[in-house]
Parts: C-alpha cells; structure tokens; sequence
C-alpha cells in the first residue's frame, strides 16, 4: 500500500522518522513530501495529487497548527479534508501535549468526523511506531475481508436455507461469528471442546450443568445441544449460536409468550460475543426469529387477560456488521444500534 504521512514537518522530524521505518517495516511505501523532489507545479497541487493516488492517509497532529494557507486552513488540515472528500482510510494519531488554539479545533475536527477505522493518542514515538503498526494491520485484514454478500452466501450455504436451528414460529436469538481472515481447519480443535465450552455456556448463564447437553457432528460441523442453546462450528471457522428466547415464567399465563424480552436478548448477544468471538476480528449476524406475532418488550409484571397482538410479514430480523477490531467496546456499540433497529422494526 501507498501511506501518505501528514503532517508538520518542523520540529515533528523524530514523530516522522518513526512513520516512515513503521510503515517501510510492514512492506508498505511511505510517502512524504520530503521525497517529492523538484516538479513542475505548487507543493500543494503535489499534495494533493500524492493523497488522491494514495491507498490511505497516516495523520499525526502535535501541539503546532503549523502554515496557514490562503484559505486559512494548515497545510494538514488540507490534506485531511482531500482525503476525506475522496473517501481514503484515514488513521488518526494525537500527541497528548497541550494544542495551540487552532490545532485544538483541528482535533476536534478529527475526532468528531473521523469514525474510522483507528484513532489513538500518543506520547513518544515508539508509542507512535507501534499504533501505526497496529492500524495498519487492521485496515491490511479490513481490506481483505469478504464482503457482506459473501458472508450471507457463507451462511446460507451451511444447511441449503440459511436456517441455523429453531423454526420459523419459535423466538430465538441466533448469533453468528466469521474470523477475518478466515480461520480454516479449526474443526478438530472445536470437536475436542465441546465439554469445556458446555462449562463456558453455563458460566455465561446460558445453560445449566443439570440439564446436560448432546454433542453434535457432521461432515463439516461439530457443536452441541441444550434445551436453550444450539451451537455449531464449521470446517471454514464459521461459528454460531442459537439461544431460546422463551419465557421462563409460563405459569402466568400463555400472554407471556407473546412477549421478546429486550434484556434476554442484549443478556445473549453479549454472552455470545465472549464464547464465540475470543478476540478474533471479523463478520458477525445478529438475528432474531420468530418476530410475526412478538411485542418486543419486557413481559408486564402481573398476568393478563388479553393482549393486543401486531402482525407483520417478516418472521426473521437480521443486522450484520464487520467489526475490525472486534473489541467488546466495538461489539457493545454495534449492539446499541441492532437493539435500536430491532425495537423500531418491532414497533411498526
């Protein structure tokens, strides 16, 4: 890849040193304007013309807001809104020193908008060195990763309709989980651990060591079954889990059932990243099944004699995301807007 370095060059030289050797270490081609060399045009139009031929832009800021051009924008600040405006990666990197009033507003600037795929702060640069290295890598698995197509084809390929365990009318949480890059031949350490893993489901409030569980295996699946919770691991590193979202309290009537907990469902997804995920990045699917004749709402604390019951027409509800990297913070912001989704789909 072609990495752009912007930033100040005065008094910044041992910040872009740093760049330069982490980027030239992982394979990559700096470019900084100190290796321009004479042309035939402004250093701006050189800038610019090197950011648009650029595969994604490295952006470090200090404390100096640096030269004001005509517009009364720093020569960085430029360069990061090209970069923007022609949709390039853009990795953020902030000195925590104290800003001169305009970098200041820069910052915010690049925090505010800049929801990309990596931001850090840092204070030396070894610090520097080792987020450059650490983004970079993220967007190399990012840009290689299989597209929301693929990834639907991939599950839907696993049982030839895309249905991973339940039925159409029963509610249930299905959480789904593909490594990038892929993982392959995974499938006989996953077959080994169906023990510990029932111990993890049970930890994770998923399933009772009383109940027990049956292993399951085909050609190119293993997993195991409870009354909750199915889970299945394939030969390509894809792997799920299918949660039971019926309601526990049936003995205050059959109107219970009508209900789809939103805490039962946040309490499984969040348990389901932890056994599936295991710091791995990658595609995950949300869904819920079951949902044609389901208030998405907490069951009401005294029984009920009647009910006023919606009807639609979908019974399956699906949000994807690629999450690179998949931290628990990431997961737990994607959540917040699949449960978003999910309420405002339930309610219309």
């Amino acid at each position: 890849m072609k990495v752009f370095v912007s930033s100040v060059v005065g008094g910044f030289e041992q910040y872009r040193a740093a760049a330069r050797k982490a980027i030239t270490l992982l394979g990559h081609t700096p470019v900084m304007c100190e290796d321009f060399g004479a042309r035939p045009y402004s250093s701006q139009h050189a800038c610019m013309t090197e950011i648009e031929q650029a595969d994604v832009v490295v952006l470090i800021l200090g404390a100096n807001f640096g030269y004001e051009t005509a517009t009364g924008e720093s020569v960085t600040q430029q360069e990061f809104r090209r970069a923007k405006t022609t949709g390039k990666p853009i990795l953020a990197f902030l000195e925590t020193v104290e800003m001169e009033e305009r970098q200041k507003a820069f910052s915010w600037e690049v925090s505010d908008y800049l929801d990309g795929l990596f931001r850090l702060t840092f204070s030396d640069q070894y610090e520097l060195s080792d987020g450059i290295v650490q983004g970079l890598n993220q967007l190399s698995v990012s840009r290689k990763a299989i597209s929301e197509q693929e990834f639907v084809q991939r599950l839907q390929q696993k049982d030839g309709n895309g249905r991973r365990g339940g039925y159409d009318h029963e509610a249930r949480l299905e959480v789904a989980f593909l490594p990038q890059p892929e993982t392959l031949g995974t499938l006989r350490a996953a077959h080994a651990q169906h023990d510990p893993f029932f111990l993890k489901l049970c930890q994770a409030g998923l399933g009772s060591i009383k109940s027990g569980y049956k292993d399951f295996n085909s050609a190119d699946q293993t997993g195991i079954v409870t009354p909750e919770v199915k889970w299945r691991h394939h030969e390509s590193g894809l792997c799920w889990l299918s949660i039971s979202l019926a309601n526990a309290s049936t003995s205050r009537g059959i109107m219970d059932s009508y209900y789809l907990s939103p805490s039962r469902v946040r309490g499984g997804a969040d348990a389901a990243f932890g056994l599936l995920c295991e710091g791995k990045s990658g595609w995950f699917q949300i869904s819920l099944t079951g949902v044609d004749h389901k208030l998405f709402a907490e069951p009401p604390a005294s029984s009920s004699s009647s009910i006023s019951l919606p009807f639609r027409s979908e019974q399956k509800l699906e949000e994807r995301s690629l999450l690179i990297p998949a931290t628990p913070a990431a997961y737990r912001h994607w959540l917040d807007e699949v449960m978003f989704r999910f309420e405002r789909k339930m309610s219309m």
